[in-house]
């Protein structure tokens, strides 16, 4: 049995016999690992783990210690993630609903998505064609000139401001093709990461 030390054991019984409403005894442990039992804690036991007894000596609330400044470090670390994780986890529930509330079945998300694809397709073959009658007109420029050079004479500067002019015409198409190229790839992308939420969803394993 561990040593009482600060009170002594018929002072403890003493202070127990008391009315309720007069008294709170507190247990705790020292530095030197010995139970106490004090109605006052001293300074050096107020960050100490402890509990509180009511008359009859019974524990009635327990104290953890207080954590160090690096413990505490790391609980608000792990508060913070926690908290953040619940906000993403919200965040998704949110649109799950939205999904779920917007589409009745697997068929009215495919066929809205459909429509969205259908302008984008259309989009990249117009741009193609495009591009292909542009190239010609450059081709037929450049041909045009060379043929100018063959015969000895000068390429007129409007010639070479147009061949100028049809290829930033080229570049520059070349470069909305491949914007909605990839504006495709990631609709697709898109596409394939919600029909398998949704899906999930519908089978009720989604978190």
């Amino acid at each position: 049995m561990r040593l009482i030390s600060s009170i002594s054991a018929a002072l403890v019984l003493a202070v127990l016999a008391a009315p309720a409403a007069a008294q709170k005894l507190y247990r705790w442990v020292d530095a030197d690992g010995k139970v106490q039992y004090t109605d006052a804690l001293p300074p050096e036991a107020v960050n100490q783990q402890r509990s509180e007894l009511n008359s009859a000596g019974m524990a009635v609330r327990e104290v953890d210690r207080a954590m160090t400044p690096e413990e505490r470090a790391v609980a608000d670390a792990a508060a913070a993630e926690e908290a953040r994780l619940a906000e993403i986890q919200a965040e998704q529930d949110k649109m799950d609903a939205v999904l779920m509330g917007s589409y009745a079945t697997e068929a009215d998300l495919q066929r809205a998505y459909a429509e969205r694809f259908d302008l984008l397709d259309q989009t990249l073959e117009a741009a193609d064609v495009g591009i292909r009658s542009q190239e010609k007109s450059l081709s037929d420029l450049v041909a045009h000139a060379a043929s100018l050079e063959r015969g000895g004479k000068p390429v007129p500067a409007t010639v070479q401001s147009s061949i100028n002019a049809a290829r930033r015409q080229v570049e520059e198409q070349n470069e909305y093709l491949q914007k909605r190229r990839l504006e495709r790839e990631t609709l697709q992308a898109e596409y394939d990461e919600i029909l398998a939420r949704y899906r999930a969803l519908k089978r009720g394993g989604a978190r």
